[in-house]
């Protein structure tokens, strides 16, 4: 399956490919469980599924269950999110965050069992719709990225900065990435993308680094629908 398209006027946006992915997930270099992801459309409309989960020994301990749903249209130069959840499970917690994109300027929804209602940019996105903005911006040869995110509660501004090209071989397979990474004001946390051109540049590694700790997910198999 070809690259989706969606024109407005005479402009094309690509976007990536409807796919599955599962990926193999370590924290400071031990097992720490796997991750599923799909991307899929109906017509202008995209559903982004992600479930990580403990494994092994790490799952007597903890029982980590993260789920990520993000549901939207793509609309020309834009993504416009319309729901967002992130639900958390685990032995000691159970903590989700959902958002309701009213209007491309308006967002209600709850985090920690607490409501808020936000104003926003008729640009802003969801954690996860990022994932897809970033790899349309690549595939249409955007130099600069620069995003309005609702995270929890609140919008937050994500810029990424190139590092440069590098190829990375998991399983056999060379892939030919950007190397992006995150830059936040708050130095405590890192996040680090490899996007591949062979996946529409979607991720086939995340680093993220966080109070001394180091998650990374490497991807394991992927195929386009």
């Amino acid at each position: 399956m070809g690259l989706a398209l969606f024109c407005l006027s005479t402009v094309s946006y690509a976007l990536p490919s409807a796919f599955t992915a599962t990926y193999d997930v370590k924290k400071s270099g031990m097992t720490l469980g796997n991750m599923q992801t799909s991307l899929s459309y109906n017509g202008n409309q995209y559903h982004y599924h992600k479930k990580s989960k403990t494994t092994g020994l790490a799952s007597l301990f903890s029982g980590d269950v993260i789920v990520e749903n993000a549901d939207g249209i793509f609309n020309g130069e834009y993504l416009q999110p319309r729901t967002y959840l992130y639900h958390h499970i685990s032995k000691r917690k159970n903590r989700k965050t959902l958002a309701t994109f009213l209007s491309p300027t308006k967002v209600n929804g709850s985090h920690k069992n607490q409501p808020f209602s936000l104003d926003v940019s008729a640009t802003s996105i969801d954690r996860a719709t990022l994932e897809l903005a970033l790899a349309r911006d690549l595939l249409n040869k955007k130099t600069t990225f620069s995003y309005l995110v609702i995270e929890k509660d609140k919008q937050k501004r994500y810029d990424l900065n190139a590092l440069g090209d590098e190829v990375l071989t998991i399983n056999g397979i060379s892939y030919h990435c950007k190397k992006m990474i995150v830059k936040r004001d708050d130095q405590s946390r890192k996040t680090i993308f490899w996007l591949a051109k062979e996946t529409d540049f979607m991720p086939v590694k995340i680093n993220h680094a966080e109070k001394g700790d180091s998650v990374v997910s490497t991807l394991k198999t992927f195929s386009r629908k």
